[in-house]
């Protein structure tokens, strides 16, 4: 007991707690800067709630109990409310658009405090040459965490240096295996964004150039980033017939770089495919009673969203996407893309058997097509009078191959499944952004991710308990992140905190109306300062760039 009275004295700028219960009362009558009373505490752990105040000073916090004497420059009332840990994003791709708008309304009014950017092999940097991204010439990784240090952000940032990002500055789009020379080049490149505070490095093995790869070389990169204490995100080569073997490729490097491993955005795609994760989940259960830290991340939705150049074939984008817009214009190359695309090849089999009417247009590239935003390519396709994987092709060259798609390709009862599982976390793999200036008609996650698991899953089908709930979204996350200070309400932790309704929670976004705020998300706090009050952003930025601290 004397040594935690030591250390709350330390963390809590001599504030003690009484001898009989490290949790029960203050000895004496210090100032805070923030108190959340009389709401249900679920410290993120797992363990059930219980009732304690909530005493934040600076961007920690101070003390755990009955604060109900103390003076604090700001009290939160929280009765019947739940508190908890800010809610860790494991799976974005808010890289640029926290550069433009660091304000994060879509993450952070849904409770998210922190986003993992970076996924799916992808981020701004390194690049070959400088390049100017919203006000910043940036070249290195370093020069992107910095960028946005300096632009100021409302949510902290995980980040993750992108191995696409990597094989292009160093190869471009080369279907080819790398020499020596550009391997340790590669290499350098990982080392550099680790000593600037990347926490991992992921993968993107369906779309290139990190299709062209082979599993050496993304175990050598991996070693380096293992030699940095981080970790390996991967959007593994296939979710579709594929699967099973592109999980235990994802175990393989883990295992033989000697790294944790998270499995992005876990599901089985396409009809034909449903009920595979039965055979992946017990892998990676296996994997983990090897002593290997393999997790997954999953948002809750039955669709997923991509580029819909993703639909091409690997061959076809060699060279970069104005090369695969010139294929894509001969009309030679366009019929063999055609045909692949629908059929597959030996190398690339279809990652789903195309269903034209299951993938939603999300975003055309172009204003003369904006009237197909919100509906089909099948809908296209009718409309032209052509077949389905016709009106794909021409929305990619008319959209200069910017089109975004929404693919309905998941069972339910299979979404379910991974989330439920325990060695499951949340990841909405949306983008940081606002209703007011976003445009197009993207996936509901970008705003409804973690109101959608508490509302939908947690309360109205008893998927599993609230505090397995927030568990997923909090402790589990800043673990495998190496965040040895955030994920869990302690005393002397980093002052991430949620305030919200269980009975209201809700996700409001769909489908065909996204751009729309979540209800019963109350108060949120980012180092300890309120970002929202009452359900209103505050317009702070106390966001910081987070790096891990594993021992």
């Amino acid at each position: 007991m004397t040594q935690r009275r030591d250390f709350l004295q330390k963390t809590a700028g001599g504030f003690a707690i009484a001898a009989t219960h490290p949790l029960t009362a203050l000895a004496s009558n210090p100032s805070f800067d923030l108190v959340i009373r009389g709401g249900t505490l679920v410290d993120g752990t797992g363990t059930p709630g219980v009732r304690h105040d909530l005493g934040i000073k600076g961007a920690r916090i101070a003390a755990i109990g009955n604060l109900s004497e103390v003076t604090a420059r700001r009290v939160i009332n929280a009765t019947n409310r739940i508190v908890c840990p800010g809610f860790i994003d494991m799976h974005t791709h808010s890289d640029s658009t926290l550069l433009q708008d660091g304000l994060a309304k879509s993450a952070v009014r849904q409770g998210a405090t922190t986003h993992v950017v970076g996924n799916c092999g992808s981020s701004p940097t390194p690049v070959g040459a400088p390049v100017e991204t919203h006000g910043h010439k940036i070249t290195t990784y370093g020069d992107y965490l910095q960028a946005l240090k300096q632009s100021g952000t409302t949510i902290n940032i995980c980040g993750l240096v992108g191995h696409n990002s990597i094989r292009r500055a160093v190869m471009g789009d080369q279907n080819r295996k790398p020499t020596p020379t550009e391997m340790r080049r590669m290499q350098d490149h990982v080392d550099e964004a680790m000593r600037s505070g990347a926490v991992g490095m992921s993968t993107g093995l369906v779309s290139p150039p990190g299709t062209y790869s082979e599993t050496p070389e993304i175990v050598a990169l991996a070693r380096v980033v293992a030699r940095h204490r981080g970790l390996y995100a991967s959007h593994i080569r296939g979710e579709a017939s594929t699967l099973v073997t592109a999980v235990r490729e994802a175990i393989q490097v883990g295992d033989e770089a000697g790294l944790p491993v998270q499995i992005s955005h876990h599901k089985a795609a396409g009809r034909d495919n449903w009920g595979t994760t039965l055979k992946t989940l017990p892998l990676i259960e296996a994997a983990n009673k090897r002593k290997h830290p393999v997790r997954v991340d999953v948002y809750p939705y039955h669709a997923g969203s991509a580029g819909m150049a993703q639909l091409v074939p690997p061959w076809a984008h060699e060279g970069g996407r104005g090369a695969m817009l010139a294929r894509l214009k001969d009309p030679v190359q366009r019929r063999r893309i055609a045909r692949d695309m629908v059929q597959g090849t030996d190398n690339w089999p279809n990652f789903f058997k195309l269903e034209w009417d299951d993938i939603q247009i999300a975003t055309v590239g172009t204003p003369t097509n904006r009237k197909w935003i919100g509906k089909r390519i099948a809908d296209v396709a009718r409309s032209r009078k052509c077949a389905g994987v016709e009106a794909c092709i021409d929305l990619l060259i008319e959209g200069n191959g910017r089109p975004r798609m929404i693919n309905f390709i998941m069972d339910e009862r299979e979404v379910q499944r991974v989330l439920k599982h325990p060695l499951s976390m949340i990841g909405s793999d949306g983008r940081a952004v606002s209703a007011d200036t976003a445009q197009g008609m993207p996936h509901p996650r970008y705003y409804g991710c973690f109101p959608r698991v508490l509302g939908r899953y947690c309360r109205q089908l008893k998927l599993f308990p609230l505090e397995t709930a927030i568990h997923k979204m909090t402790a589990m996350p800043a673990t495998q992140l190496g965040l040895s200070d955030r994920g869990t309400i302690q005393v002397g932790h980093a002052a991430d905190v949620v305030v919200f309704d269980f009975k209201t929670v809700i996700d409001k976004a769909t489908f065909q109306a996204p751009h729309q705020y979540p209800e019963g998300i109350e108060t949120v706090v980012v180092n300890g300062q309120a970002v929202i009050l009452e359900g209103e952003h505050t317009e702070l930025r106390p966001g910081r760039v987070l790096r891990p601290q594993r021992t």
